[in-house]
């Protein structure tokens, strides 16, 4: 990390120790009030929460953005008056903050952290809470893309409601780390706080993929891209952001969950076939399988374009490699790489049974460990059996 990341990191632990500083008593009481809720506390511990999630998505942060996230369900519900935050309410409520300052306190380490029970305990309290019908809503995950069709986010269909309620409007907007924020003399988190002013941003993010390497043509950009819900007209959201109108693609929700329920329905879906050098890529509605054939080469270029086109489908991708030849240290960067942006849109990437061991003995002698591999975000278990 550089010296500016480091002052962000810093920033973003010193906010969330404020925003917590009196997070317990707030919570405390909430249940006192019970059903009669608080709407001014209930919105103050809410924003802590959606504040802690906005700076850890920045930051890449996973375990803590999801449990974030989690939490925010859960406060949406209690002041929309869908959940009242009794003792167990509050109790799972407590719990999660304790252990979302714990993580934020060990940001380096905390992607390393299982905290798989508690997300499945809070997401299970908020399911209980919801009408039988709109249940399925919670798990129902919404690809959000560009215009081009690359996915840039992925949604469950609750968080999207929640963040258009009262007739809010979503959008996705772009922007350019280099011409529109630091060559106005402002950082992300200016743009953060700019948009938080005038509506709620659902998920943000930075793409350090598309800047490329030394190998490609350069590119004099750095995407931004924000997922963000607001009361703001379309006609007149550009004036907010001073961006064109290219860069502000109003989204329709219930068009969204259409298409994604038609999606997931679908072995009705013709599978899309693609060939990537000796790579066969098999894309059918969201399930990807990527195969190598028995002693091929596990090619690194060609690799890395099908795990590009995959990824721009919105695909979980299933690698399938039939005894590969010998496998290098190019295939291994791709490899990582995948990982980190496979995980950082929530899609996953893993083998359709164990790693073949010459990748795992490739990724041991370049010193790769599953420990190493986690403080990167990237899952271990693409290179070494659990």
């Amino acid at each position: 990390m550089d010296a500016v990341d480091d002052e962000i990191m810093a920033m973003f632990v010193e906010d969330t120790r404020e925003h917590l500083a009196d997070i317990e008593l707030a919570l405390m009481d909430m249940e006192r009030g019970g059903a009669d809720i608080d709407e001014e506390l209930v919105n103050k511990v809410f924003r802590a929460a959606h504040s802690i999630k906005g700076g850890a998505s920045f930051l890449n942060l996973n375990n803590t953005r999801d449990l974030a996230h989690k939490l925010e369900n859960i406060l949406h519900m209690v002041r929309s008056r869908e959940m009242v935050p009794d003792t167990r309410v509050i109790n799972r409520l407590l719990a999660g903050f304790d252990r979302l300052l714990g993580l934020v306190e060990n940001a380096a380490g905390s992607d390393a952290e299982d905290i798989s029970d508690m997300l499945a305990d809070l997401s299970g309290l908020t399911t209980e809470h919801l009408p039988s019908e709109a249940r399925a809503e919670a798990a129902a995950a919404i690809p959000i893309a560009l215009p081009g069709g690359t996915v840039v986010f992925t949604e469950d269909q609750l968080s999207l409601r929640q963040a258009t309620a009262g007739g809010k409007n979503l959008y996705l907007v772009e922007y350019d780390l280099i011409h529109d924020v630091q060559a106005r003399g402002k950082t992300p988190l200016d743009i953060i706080t700019t948009m938080e002013s005038s509506g709620l941003i659902v998920d943000c993010r930075m793409e350090l993929a598309a800047v490329g390497d030394l190998d490609a043509p350069p590119v004099n950009r750095i995407p931004f891209y924000v997922l963000f819900a607001s009361i703001v007209e379309p006609d007149i959201v550009g004036y907010l952001f001073a961006l064109g109108a290219d860069r502000i693609h109003p989204l329709d929700v219930a068009a969204l969950a259409e298409a994604a329920a038609a999606a997931a329905a679908g072995g009705d879906a013709e599978a899309v076939h693609e060939t990537f050098g000796p790579w066969e890529l098999t894309v059918q509605g969201a399930v990807a399988t990527l195969s190598l054939p028995a002693g091929a080469l596990a090619e690194a270029g060609t690799a890395r374009e099908a795990l590009v086109a995959a990824l721009a489908r919105g695909a979980g991708t299933s690698l399938v490699l039939h005894d590969p030849g010998e496998i290098d240290l190019a295939f291994l960067q791709v490899l990582v790489a995948a990982g980190k942006s496979f995980a950082a849109r929530d899609l996953p990437l893993a083998h359709d049974a164990a790693p073949p061991r010459a990748l795992a003995a490739t990724a041991a002698r370049a010193g790769l460990t599953p420990a190493s591999l986690a403080e990167a975000g990237v899952p271990g278990k693409l290179f070494f059996a659990s």
